[in-house]
């Protein structure tokens, strides 16, 4: 995918890694890294489906965080 960045974006820091910055923290905030509202659409639900399947695999016993 070739991801259009805003021109003003600002570099993310990341002290909690990635995803969690991502999803819980709230700091890595994609409308405010993306021009184009379709790929800050597709981030929003590829985010949503990713956390529905953690849910799933908590709710059935299948993922041990340690």
């Amino acid at each position: 995918m070739n991801w259009k960045f805003k021109k003003d974006a600002e570099p993310q820091g990341s002290s909690n890694g990635f995803w969690y910055d991502l999803t819980d923290g709230g700091y890595v905030k994609p409308e405010e890294l993306l021009e184009d509202e379709k790929q800050i659409e597709e981030v929003v639900k590829a985010i949503d489906l990713l956390e529905s399947f953690e849910i799933a695999l908590l709710n059935n016993d299948l993922l041990n965080e340690f």
